[in-house]
């Protein structure tokens, strides 16, 4: 299996932000979007990941994300936090996405989760924002204020859908540069076949190459954002991990 880095671009009607335990925080200097998604682009990236962060379908992202979308040469994941059901899938798809994950607020209804697995197949993946308690991991709301459910009885389902891939990400250690959770990666990926995209507390080269270690244990790929952004890891040092 090949590893991936995916540079992230989070959008919040119209402004970059990044996700601090999942509550949007404004990018101070790099606040134009098409020059971020241009510039990772020109250091090498082969994919971007891209997040309309906002958990209501607002017509200004959708038509934000489709223009840097189409302005770039490269495949662009994105995750539009408000889909939940097949008119906000159908105009997140439209988009022309390369790929497209489901997040929280798809996951309330597993059901439909998995009928639109198997009509869209590769493209579509799914996020899950997993919250560490005592009980065992869970999956929260987007915001991160509520609960979704128990993530392995969830990724099982999602597994059993044939889910193309999981993005993982410990809410508490989202923007957080504080280094990733690397027991619930490993654990996540000893309990299911799908391929994992790590995310959360990246802060340096180390910490990439911790994720990319764990290829042979079914990590595909990591979601690296904040870092990008203060200096602490290049965009070319990320990409290294993955050549």
């Amino acid at each position: 299996m090949s590893f991936t880095v995916f540079p992230s671009l989070h959008l919040d009607r119209g402004q970059v932000v990044h996700l601090v335990e999942d509550q949007p925080v404004p990018e101070a200097v790099q606040t134009d979007a098409f020059e971020v998604a241009l510039r990772f682009q020109g250091e090498g990236a082969r994919w971007l990941h891209l997040v309309a962060v906002s958990a209501q379908p607002h017509d200004a992202d959708f038509d934000l994300a489709e223009r840097i979308i189409s302005t770039l040469d490269i495949d662009v994941q994105a995750l539009f936090c408000s889909v939940a059901d097949q008119d906000t899938l159908h105009r997140a798809l439209s988009t022309h996405c390369a790929r497209l994950n489901l997040g929280s607020a798809a996951l309330t209804d597993l059901d439909w989760c998995a009928e639109a697995i198997a009509e869209h197949g590769e493209r579509l993946g799914v996020s899950t924002l997993v919250r560490p308690t005592p009980q065992g991991p869970r999956v929260a709301t987007d915001g991160g204020e509520g609960d979704v459910g128990d993530l392995w009885e969830i990724i099982e389902r999602l597994e059993h859908a044939d889910c193309a891939r999981l993005l993982v990400t410990d809410i508490g250690k989202e923007g957080s540069l504080a280094g990733p959770n690397l027991p619930l990666i490993e654990e996540v990926c000893a309990r299911t076949v799908v391929p994992v995209l790590a995310a959360g507390g990246i802060r340096h080269l180390n910490d990439l190459r911790n994720i990319a270690a764990l290829v042979p244990q079914g990590v595909a790929g990591a979601v690296v954002g904040r870092a990008l952004y203060t200096g602490g890891l290049s965009l070319a040092e990320a990409l290294s991990v993955a050549a």
